[in-house]
C-alpha cells in the first residue's frame, strides 16, 4: 500500500474527532438554547448528553445555563419561584447574580426584602455599596435597619448621613439601637455623632452607647467615662464601670473600689469584675459570697474566674432550677466536667417542656439564664418566638466540645439514644469537627440506627463528608434521590391533632427532611468534581421543579 492510499484509508479516522467536537457543540448550543425557552428539563437532558459525549463538563456553559434560569425565575410570580431564586442566586456565589438579587429589595415583601440584602452583603463587588444604600429607602423599617448596619460595616462614605437621617426620622424610642452603627464605623464624624449620644438625655441612649463603646475597645473615649463614674442613675453607673475595665482603664481603679461597696447588687458586680480585670484578685472572695446567696449574675461571673469550679459544683448540686442551671453553664465556661449533670438536664427536653431566655441587670452588663416552662411563656405571648431558647441549648452543646473527650461523647450518646432531634445537625458537625477515633465510631453507630432516621441520614452524610470507606457516598446519593420531590425549603405545618397523633416517630418531619437535604446537596457541590457535578445535574433535571432555582445556584457554585 503506497503513502497516498494509507493517507486515505485513515482520514476518516482524522476527521472524526472534528465532527465529534462539532456534534458536542451543537448539543451544548442546543442546551443554551432550550433553557432560554424555559424548557428546563430538555436543556439538563441536552447538556447530559454532551458531557457524557465529550467525557468532560464546559463550566462557562453551565454558568451561562444557570444565570438564564435564574432571570427566569426572579420573574415569575409565583412567591415560592422568586424566593427559591434568591436563594440560588445567593448561593451561587457569581456577581452577576447581584442584578437578580436586587430585584428582592424592591420586592412588597418585607421578608424577600431582608433575604435578598443578605445574600447582597456577602459579595465582594463595587456594586454591593450601591444595592444597600438602594436598600435605606424601604417602606419597611426592618429593612432599613438591617440596610443601616451593613452601611456601618462596610464602612460607606455615606453611611453617617444615611443613619443619622434614619434615626432623626424615627420615634425617639427607637434611638437606642443607633449607637451600634456609630461604634462600629469607628470614622472622625461617627465619632462625634457617638459623642452626641453618649450625652443624650435619654439614659437608655447613654447606656448603649457605653455599652458599644465598650465592646468595640473604643479607648479613646476613656475621657468622656471617667467623668460618668459618678453620675447617680443606676444603669449608666453599671455600664460605665463595666467600660473602664473592659478598656484596661486603671486610671478608673480608685472610683470602682468605691463602687465596689455600693448597697445596688449590679453596680458592686460590675466595679468587682472591672477591678478583677485591672489585676485586683483581692475582690473574688466577694463575688463568691454574692453567689452563695444565689445571685445569679454572680454565679455565672464566676465562670471567667480561676480558682471557682469548687463552690460552682457545690451550687451545680442546688434544689433550685435557676441556680443549678446557672452554676452547670459557668462550670461549662471552666471547662469543667462537673457540669456534665446540669447541662444535660438543659439540653434533653422532658416533660418540663423548659425554654431558655437570658436576663439581664439593668445596665445589661450581667447576664444569667432564666428556665421557664414554653408553655408559661406562649401563654404570657402566644406570638414569642421560642427560637431563641434552641440557640441557646445549640450554644452549650458546642461549648461542651471543650470537656474532656470522654464526658463530650456521653453527652452525645445520651443525645443519640434520647433521639433529640432538634440539636442532631449541631452534634453532627461537632463529630465530624472532632475526626478523632472516639467520634468516628460513634458516627458509624449512628449511621446503623434504623429506628432513628435524622440520626441514621446525617450519620451517612457525615462519613459522606469524611471521606471514610463504606457505602455513604451511595446511601447519600440514593437519599438524595429519593427526596427529589421535596420542598428544598418548607416550614412545618400546622396539622390538626389527629393527624400528629397518627404520625410515625420513623418518619422525619418535612423540616428536618428539607435541612438534611439542603445540607446533602451543599456537600456534593463542595466535592466539585465530575461526578458530584454529573449527579446535582441528574438530581436538578428530575427534582421538584421549584428546587430547581436553589439547587442551579449550588451547581453554579460548584463550577466557579
Amino acid at each position: 500500500m503506497n503513502p497516498l492510499q494509507r493517507l486515505i484509508l485513515f482520514l476518516p479516522l482524522l476527521s472524526a474527532p472534528l465532527l465529534f467536537g462539532a456534534q458536542g457543540d451543537e448539543l451544548k448550543f442546543h442546551a443554551l438554547y432550550l433553557m432560554q425557552q424555559s424548557q428546563v428539563e430538555e436543556a439538563l437532558g441536552r447538556y447530559r448528553e454532551f458531557s457524557h459525549q465529550t467525557g468532560r463538563n464546559d463550566f462557562a456553559a453551565l454558568q451561562q445555563m444557570g444565570l438564564i434560569l435564574l432571570q427566569k425565575g426572579i420573574q415569575s410570580p409565583d412567591p415560592q419561584i422568586f424566593m427559591m431564586t434568591l436563594f440560588g442566586a445567593g448561593l451561587c456565589g457569581s456577581a452577576n447574580a447581584l442584578e437578580i438579587l436586587e430585584k428582592g429589595i424592591d420586592h412588597p415583601d418585607p421578608q424577600i426584602q431582608l433575604l435578598a440584602l443578605h445574600f447582597i452583603a456577602q459579595f465582594e463587588d463595587d456594586r454591593k455599596a450601591d444595592l444597600i444604600n438602594h436598600a435605606m429607602s424601604s417602606d419597611y423599617l426592618s429593612t432599613r435597619m438591617e440596610a443601616a448596619f451593613y452601611l456601618a460595616q462596610t464602612k460607606h462614605p455615606h453611611a453617617v448621613g444615611q443613619i443619622e437621617g434614619l434615626m432623626f426620622r424615627l420615634p425617639p424610642m427607637f434611638k437606642p439601637y443607633f449607637p451600634s452603627f456609630f461604634a462600629l464605623l469607628g470614622t472622625s464624624d461617627a465619632t462625634l455623632a457617638l459623642r452626641r449620644l453618649i450625652e443624650d438625655p435619654d439614659p437608655q441612649v447613654r447606656v448603649e452607647s457605653i455599652l458599644n463603646v465598650a465592646h468595640l475597645g473604643r479607648d479613646d473615649f476613656l475621657p468622656l467615662l471617667r467623668k460618668r463614674l459618678s453620675h447617680a442613675q443606676v444603669a449608666e453607673l453599671e455600664a460605665t464601670a463595666f467600660a473602664v475595665g473592659r478598656l484596661m482603664d486603671s486610671s478608673s481603679i480608685p472610683k470602682l473600689k468605691k463602687l465596689a461597696t455600693s448597697s445596688i447588687d449590679s453596680i458592686k458586680l460590675a466595679a468587682t469584675l472591672s477591678l478583677l480585670r485591672l489585676g485586683e484578685r483581692t475582690y473574688v472572695p466577694s463575688i463568691c459570697t454574692m453567689a452563695e446567696r444565689h445571685n445569679l449574675f454572680a454565679i455565672t461571673a464566676l465562670g471567667e474566674i480561676e480558682g471557682s469550679e469548687e463552690i460552682l459544683a457545690a451550687l451545680a448540686r442546688s434544689d433550685d432550677l435557676q441556680v443549678r442551671f446557672n452554676a452547670s453553664t459557668a462550670l461549662l465556661q471552666r471547662r469543667d466536667a462537673r457540669c456534665m449533670a446540669g447541662i444535660a438536664e438543659m439540653l434533653i427536653q422532658d416533660g418540663r417542656d423548659l425554654a431558655f431566655h437570658p436576663f439581664l441587670s439593668i445596665g445589661r452588663t450581667q447576664m444569667s439564664i432564666k428556665a421557664i416552662p414554653s408553655a408559661e411563656l406562649r401563654a404570657k405571648d402566644p406570638t414569642l418566638n421560642l427560637g431563641f431558647s434552641v440557640a441557646m441549648r445549640e450554644h452549650f452543646l458546642r461549648e461542651a466540645i471543650h470537656l474532656p473527650e470522654e464526658n463530650f461523647l456521653a453527652l452525645a450518646r445520651l443525645i443519640f439514644k434520647r433521639q433529640q432531634n432538634d440539636l442532631i445537625p449541631i452534634l453532627i458537625g461537632l463529630l465530624e469537627n472532632l475526626r478523632t477515633a472516639g467520634a468516628l465510631a460513634l458516627l458509624k453507630e449512628g449511621a446503623q440506627k434504623v429506628s432513628s432516621p435524622l440520626i441514621r441520614d446525617y450519620c451517612h452524610l457525615s462519613l459522606y463528608r469524611l471521606g471514610q470507606e463504606g457505602p455513604y457516598e451511595e446511601y447519600v446519593n440514593h437519599w438524595v434521590m429519593r427526596q427529589k420531590q421535596a420542598e428544598l425549603i418548607r416550614l412545618r405545618p400546622l396539622l390538626p391533632w389527629k393527624f400528629r397523633l397518627e404520625q410515625s416517630d420513623y418518619e422525619l418531619s418535612p423540616d428536618e427532611t428539607s435541612h438534611l437535604l439542603i445540607e446533602a446537596f451543599l456537600s456534593i457541590a463542595n466535592r466539585r468534581d465530575e461526578k458530584s457535578i454529573a449527579f446535582l445535574l441528574e438530581a436538578i433535571q428530575f427534582s421538584n421543579p421549584i428546587n430547581r432555582y436553589a439547587l442551579i445556584g449550588l451547581l453554579m457554585r460548584a463550577t466557579e
